[in-house]
């Protein structure tokens, strides 16, 4: 797959609901070098470690490049994505805030920044979307919960702090699972939101929404948090690119905290190198947060190398593992048969790829809620309606505090507090609490020895593809137990980058399936730059199109365009005047029912600018390039403008009338030969009954019913049991019965 970067007109590259790039850039075995963000030249045209490679997959190093080449605005960029956010977003719900004023005003001092030859940012002109549990001055930060409704910080966290002076413009908040409590989003106290690839389906969760964002490119990268994998598992099931980074690595001040031990700040990106490129942004200590590393950050643009530089085994001598436990029962089959055609592809880079067991991945689960939810239980006492929280009226202290948390808080939030109070209780607190963090340490020990003895170990990022809106919202063990894949990795502390790798079945042009790829502690690195990890057409999904039950060989980027195109065609801004561009190159590969699709969804606007000369196509194959010119030649006498799609479906009208009246004509001359005594359906039958004469009178009937007197004749009473044994087996009852049985069929069969 390529990835749609900004090469022409930017309403194209928005507009397109492809999936995001499948690469990464070359693998470097050797140490990285510790370089800041600042690094990254004013100009990177000129920048020798930004390559062709890197800014052929990046949106942040394109746009840049446009940006500085004064080719487009950041006025006009952000108005693109604006708009387009404007028509998605009353369909997908990503947004609980949008900052539209500030986003162009951001975008238009940027452009005069640019007028005086001012130096800027790195992330210059970048539109980030928000999750909303992390501060955000001048903008609503509500965690998804009507608890902290209207709340606006008065600072920002670290992470968008450090965005913003790079350059970056935040365009708005997005929406979550209340607290990121949640794997659906359908926990937000505020609206459900949906999945770009099937609106039918969930994002996933918490951070669905930031996910979602990404995924119809209603921003170019976003920000989320990962708790048990709320950013792995949303980038699985909206096809993007997520990157949870190790615990430690980002700081988390400013970040409402659910699980203090487990909450990282993650990022979404279209691709690896977007996704690392803000990642490396928002890294570094922060003497605000004391869990912040002092490790130094790797400078991971200096990493992604030209396509043409790899070797024809860039992996070579790298060792993967494949978590074992994580392709037993209970995954779907879609998403088993992504996962080891992704593996048999990364052997064909060279690496080598084994199965490796860890035994206490199941204990992962439990232990997992145990902690989070005790954890939430006390990071969540603050919000009573007097120090944290919207305040309800009451007569006495314990009434305001009981109505304002009952009031304010989801049921999926009161199920987690009252878990983890119980679990903290007296006389609960060793056998659970203490237990979990026994468990904690033997996960976290058993992925210290996996990772000694390979690079990088690689699972899938959830269970399933997408599910249905509603489908487990009831069910909270079965929503829980989707988590399986990722929480064994937040209570290690240890770095995660999903990306596509493939597709399940599902919806209505299939479901982007997620590979994991895990590596040891501050390695970021090492699964950032991996090497142009494409994963090839034939390496997806045999079953991506089922038409009939019948699996057909995956489809082309055209073919995949043009699909994705007419089932979300709404995401297209309803075929609007900008998308003209966009339809011209992928409509010519379309067949006639898809045309039609486009013209029925599409009514009320005139589209034969672009599909009239597909329809004179589609007129010149079914009837002719005479009867074509023919019909222009009447038309240019009679001076009439017409379209062809009006042409093409008033000839078939025309061909449906004339095979009704060859039909009519078929059965008057029937009639006639029933008036003579000729009967067509008496001549059907005779015609039978000479053809099954004919075939039992054939010499294959005749040996059949010899070789069947002949077993009968042979055949002997069974012999009494002698020592165990069976007398002659062949003289058996039931062996008479199997020689026998198949000739008498035979013989019944020519009879009949």
């Amino acid at each position: 797959m390529v990835s749609l970067t900004f090469c022409c007109s930017p309403e194209l590259k928005m507009l397109s609901t492809l999936q995001p790039p499948r690469s990464l850039s070359h693998f470097r075995r050797r140490h990285t070098s510790l370089k800041p963000l600042s690094s990254l030249s004013s100009h990177p045209v000129t920048h020798s470690t930004l390559t062709d490679q890197s800014h052929s997959t990046s949106q942040i190093l394109s746009t840049r490049d446009s940006l500085l080449s004064r080719q487009i605005t950041a006025a006009e960029l952000a108005e693109s994505f604006l708009a387009r956010l404007r028509r998605t977003e009353p369909h997908l719900r990503s947004f609980l805030h949008v900052s539209d004023a500030a986003v162009l005003a951001q975008a238009r001092d940027l452009d005069e920044k640019l007028r005086r030859n001012e130096e800027v940012g790195p992330l210059a002109g970048v539109l980030v979307a928000v999750k909303d549990n992390i501060c955000t001055a001048e903008m609503p930060s509500t965690a998804g919960s009507r608890v902290l409704e209207g709340y606006t910080p008065p600072y920002d966290a670290t992470a968008v702090r450090k965005i913003k002076e790079l350059g970056g413009i935040v365009v708005g908040k997005t929406n979550l699972d209340e607290f990121g409590m949640g794997s659906t989003t359908e926990g937000s106290a505020f609206q459900v939101t949906a999945n770009p690839w099937d609106t039918t389906r969930v994002p996933g969760g918490s951070s669905g929404g930031s996910a979602a964002a990404v995924s119809a490119r209603q921003s170019m990268v976003s920000l989320g948090s990962d708790t048990g994998g709320s950013v792995r598992q949303p980038a699985s099931f909206c096809g993007v690119v997520g990157l949870k980074p190790t615990y430690g690595r980002v700081s988390r001040f400013g970040l409402m905290a659910y699980a203090s031990s487990l909450d990282v700040i993650g990022c979404f990106g279209t691709s690896v190198a977007d996704a690392g490129i803000l990642l490396h942004a928002i890294s570094g200590h922060d003497r605000l947060d004391a869990t912040s590393s002092k490790r130094e950050v790797p400078d991971l643009t200096s990493l992604f190398d030209s396509t043409s530089s790899l070797q024809s085994k860039p992996l070579k001598g790298l060792k993967i593992g494949l978590i074992r436990e994580t392709l037993d029962d209970g995954v779907d089959i879609g998403v088993t048969s992504a996962i080891r055609t992704a593996a048999l592809h990364l052997e064909e880079l060279g690496c080598s790829v084994t199965e490796v067991s860890l035994p206490s991945f199941s204990l992962g689960l439990p232990a997992y809620y145990v902690i989070a939810s005790s954890e939430s239980s006390s990071n969540l006492s603050r919000y009573d309606g007097l120090r944290y929280g919207n305040q309800v009226s009451a007569d006495e202290l314990n009434t305001q505090y009981m109505d304002s948390r009952a009031k304010g808080f989801g049921s999926e939030v009161k199920r987690r507090i009252l878990t983890g109070t119980y679990a903290l209780s007296a006389g609960y607190y060793d056998a659970y609490y203490k237990r979990a963090q026994q468990v904690r340490t033997i996960i976290r020990k058993s992925f210290k020895a996996a990772l000694d003895e390979h690079d990088i170990l690689i699972s899938p990022a959830a269970p399933s593809a997408a599910y249905k809106i509603d489908e487990k919202k009831n069910d909270p063990l079965a929503m829980y137990a989707g988590d399986i894949m990722t929480v064994n990795v937040n209570l290690a502390g240890l770095p995660a980058l999903v990306l596509p790798c493939g597709f399940a079945e599902g919806g209505s042009a299939g479901l982007p399936v997620g590979l994991q790829m895990i590596s040891a502690a501050f390695d970021e690195a090492s699964i950032v730059t991996l090497p142009s990890l494409e994963f090839p057409q034939s390496s997806m999904d045999e079953q991506f199109f089922r038409p009939n039950g019948k699996g057909i060989a995956p489809p082309s980027l055209v073919d995949l365009c043009v699909h994705v195109a007419i089932d979300n065609i709404r995401y297209l801004g309803d075929v609007g005047e900008t998308d003209f561009d966009f339809l011209e190159q992928i409509l010519p590969h379309s067949t006639k029912d898809q045309l039609m699709h486009i013209e029925k969804s599409t009514k009320g606007r005139d589209l034969s600018p672009v599909t009239d000369k597909l329809w004179r196509k589609f007129y010149e194959k079914d009837f002719g390039i005479e009867r074509t010119n023919l019909v222009i030649e009447r038309m240019k006498k009679k001076k009439v403008n017409f379209r062809w799609l009006q042409l093409y479906q008033a000839k078939l009208r025309e061909v449906d009338v004339a095979e009704n009246e060859a039909a009519d004509r078929l059965k008057n001359s029937y009639k006639k030969e029933v008036a003579r005594n000729f009967n067509v359906s008496n001549t059907k039958s005779n015609l039978l009954k000479k053809a099954k004469l004919d075939y039992l009178k054939s010499p294959e009937v005749r040996n059949a019913a010899v070789m069947r007197r002949t077993a009968i004749q042979r055949s002997v009473p069974p012999m009494k049991k002698s020592n165990g044994f069976s007398g002659n087996q062949l003289g058996s009852s039931s062996n008479q019965r199997n020689i026998v049985r198949p000739n008498a069929q035979l013989t019944s069969a020519a009879h009949r």
